[in-house]
Parts: structure tokens; sequence; C-alpha cells
């Protein structure tokens, strides 16, 4: 003869399936949250095509789209190939690294004081969302440019380095023979580049042609178009990101867990376990 059990020793006998449960939940969610929720100022593979590959200490990684940048993550992007990053789910602050370059993440967020190191090839960068007193630094091996505004690009052709500005202003350093910052800056104004020889201060500025225009706004076109809250493109570059870096994403996921609504639900959802059944059996019983 069938003898039903109460419901308060189901609970009790029942409390690790429960837990279980709960726990896989929260680990969704806690995956979800660090993918797909907003992150200001932290560097993110927002596109790429070609050969592109991340030197990540002794690690030699393959990005995908929707992966996080560290400090001194190195970026090498082989011919005809490039790599767009973004520090912000709004697309406001997009750096493109186009193809032969080599460029090191010296911060991987939008700081005070932003720098980056690269050694060959050549970067545009669109800045929308400095902070008031800003500065965004790209050094090479023969000049520095930074800007305190929106956007510009530099160039690096053996000892010659060509930097453009095509928004705002932007501030042009040479460097000493000891590969220290000279003193003098030169200012630009959008519209001209300037050529700089290593270690000669930098002053041949020349006006931009129409195709440089041309491809700077269509760049900007291509950005505008992209949707500003997706953070992982598609199952396939989620299963990639999953499966390269389970660890890292964990962690990480950990680290970025924000308190919201649903994630309080599911925490609750397991302190709640723990004690649904005795609460159950004191009333059957």
């Amino acid at each position: 003869m069938y003898r039903s059990e109460p419901a308060g020793n189901w609970f009790l006998n029942n409390q690790s399936l429960i837990l279980l449960i709960g726990g896989a939940l929260l680990a969704v969610l806690l995956a979800v949250n660090f993918l797909c929720s907003d992150s200001p100022d932290r560097a993110r593979v927002l596109r790429l095509s070609g050969v592109v590959a991340i030197k990540r200490g002794n690690e030699t990684i393959r990005p995908v789209v929707g992966m996080m940048l560290n400090a001194q993550d190195k970026v090498i992007t082989g011919d005809d190939a490039f790599l767009e990053v973004a520090y912000d789910d709004g697309l406001k602050n997009v750096m493109k690294i186009n193809s032969n370059s080599r460029v090191v993440f010296e911060s991987s967020r939008i700081e005070r004081y932003t720098r980056l190191f690269m050694d060959r090839g050549s970067v545009m960068v669109k800045l929308d969302g400095l902070e008031k007193g800003s500065t965004f630094k790209v050094r090479t091996p023969v000049a520095i440019a930074g800007v305190r505004g929106t956007a510009f690009g530099i160039e690096l052709n053996g000892k010659e380095a060509v930097i453009t500005d095509y928004e705002s202003r932007i501030f042009v350093k040479g460097l000493t023979p000891d590969f220290l910052e000279m003193n003098d800056e030169l200012l630009m104004s959008n519209g001209w580049k300037v050529q700089v020889a290593q270690f000669e201060k930098p002053s041949r500025m020349v006006k931009l042609e129409g195709w440089e225009n041309s491809a700077w706004r269509s760049w900007l076109s291509s950005i505008d178009e992209l949707p500003k809250t997706s953070r992982v493109s598609g199952l396939t570059d989620f299963k990639e990101v999953v499966m390269q870096r389970p660890m890292e994403l964990f962690m990480a996921a950990v680290s970025r867990l924000s308190l919201s609504v649903p994630t309080l639900a599911l925490m609750l959802f397991g302190v709640l376990a723990l004690g649904t059944g005795k609460v159950v059996e004191r009333v059957w019983s």
C-alpha cells in the first residue's frame, strides 16, 4: 500500500538536489551577467578579421568577439587582419588595430592616464567618453601621440611616425635619444597630420586628403551600425569563450557579480532551500 511522505521529510531528503539546482542556476546567471552586462571602461574585443593573436604571459590566445582584455596583453595582427576594441558597451570609446600591427595594452581600462605601446603598424582611436582631465596616449619608439578630446590615428613606418588628427585637438611629442618624452609638444587641429622622424621635434604638418577623411567617416559609420548592448555575438562565440578559458570566466564572473534582482532572488533561493525542510516539517508535525 502506498504511503505518502510528509512534505517536510521530502524537503529534508532532497536538500542536496535543491542546492545543486540552485547552484547550477546561480552559475549560469554569473556567466550571463559577466558576458552580457554593462562593463564601462573595460577593453573587450568588438570585431576582428584575419589572423590575430593575443600574447598573455607565456600563452598565445586566439581572440573571439566579447573576450575581455587584460593589462599587458599584446595584440598581434597579420596581413589583411584587424582587431577592434571597445572600452564600453555604448561604443563611445573604440580603437581599431590595423593589419601587421603589434600593440601592448599598458591599461585595460579607460583611466585618467590610459596608455598603449605600439612598436609596429597603425591604430585609429575614437574617444567620445573621456572624462575631463583624462588622457589617452599611444607610445611608439619614434613619437608619442595623445588626446584629451576625441580621436586620432598613429602609424609607425620604421623610424618615422605619422600622427593624424581626425577630430578635436591632439598633442604630439618627439622622443629624446634616451627615449624620454620631449618637453615641447605640438598641438594639432582636426584635419591635419604630422610626420615625425626619430629623435626630432614634430613640425611637418600637412592637410588630410579627401580619401583619408572618407576612410575615417566610413569606419565611424560601421561602428554606429553595431548594436550597443551585445557583449557576445551568438552561441558560437559564447561557447568558444567558455571552453577556452573556463576558470578565468568563472573568476571574472564572481568578481563582477552585481546584486541585481535576479541575482538576489537566486541567492535567496539557496538560503531558503536550507531552511524550507525544517520549516515545513514543523508545520506538518
